[in-house]
């Protein structure tokens, strides 16, 4: 029954994304998505894309987003993907600052607290992006239609009393924590890698890849063979996310040093 439901809600996003590229055909105007996660992600990868009448980009408010809308361009004619770069301003996305209200008696809120906070307040998850971590603050890209309400309504994260604003997405946003790792592998092919990054073996690996849990650069990737380019950015559904930084110099038993910067 499960694995029905799961078919069942599958083909009910396949068709609204068909539905999305046709109204951007029919009308010639941009029509965007909700937030789609790694596992709808995965599954739009799967789709016959050069079927779609109409170009379409990927973007969740900054570059290495994760989580990410899509854009159907009726404005313009041709298939295919397309940068993103000409349309950021288009996309039905907000950044909201997120900042506690005195930073001397603020608790150390994870990813979770924020995640939790937002979400109790009865937000659709698809309706919010990524959350990223700055010095002193975070930024939510969100959509607009809850922008307003969040900056009103969310005022604590725990016990930590917050406050929420909007950002000028014109302005730099901080660049993603990263945690550098180096470890030495056979080879840089996928499983080897991704167990390296999680300190697991290639073959527990190898079951979470042939699974669909693993996204290089945001598409699924079932090959645990795959090998790895220096900036490919790797995405582990309920591990964690990390960038192939490159391999270095080689040990005496013939294994690669690699380097990857592990985002926190």
């Amino acid at each position: 029954m499960k694995h029905m439901d799961e078919r069942k809600d599958e083909l009910i996003f396949v068709r609204h994304i068909e539905e999305l590229a046709k109204s951007a055909y029919y009308k010639g105007i941009n029509v965007y998505s909700d937030y789609l996660d790694l596992a709808g992600l995965g599954l739009f990868h799967r789709m016959k894309k050069d079927e779609f009448p109409v170009p379409y980009s990927l973007y969740g408010g900054f570059l290495g987003a994760e989580r990410v809308k899509v854009g159907f361009h009726g404005s313009m004619e041709g298939s295919g993907e397309i940068p993103p770069d000409d349309f950021r301003n288009d996309y039905p996305i907000r950044m909201v600052q997120i900042r506690p209200s005195n930073i001397k008696f603020a608790e150390n809120l994870t990813h979770r607290d924020y995640l939790g906070a937002i979400l109790n307040l009865g937000i659709d998850r698809d309706k919010t992006g990524d959350i990223l971590f700055a010095e002193d603050a975070v930024y939510l890209s969100c959509d607009p239609v809850i922008a307003d309400f969040l900056c009103e309504n969310l005022t604590r994260v725990r016990h930590t009393a917050v406050r929420a604003a909007l950002s000028d997405q014109s302005g730099a946003l901080p660049a993603r924590a990263t945690l550098t790792l180096h470890a030495n592998v056979a080879s840089p092919r996928l499983d080897a890698v991704v167990g390296a990054a999680f300190q697991a073996s290639r073959s527990s690996m190898s079951g979470l890849i042939c699974g669909g849990k693993v996204f290089v650069n945001g598409r699924e990737t079932m090959q645990g063979s795959y090998m790895l380019k220096t900036g490919d950015v790797v995405s582990v559904r309920g591990y964690g996310k990390f960038r192939y930084a490159g391999q270095g110099s080689m040990t005496k038993k013939g294994r690669l040093n690699i380097t990857l910067e592990k985002y926190v």
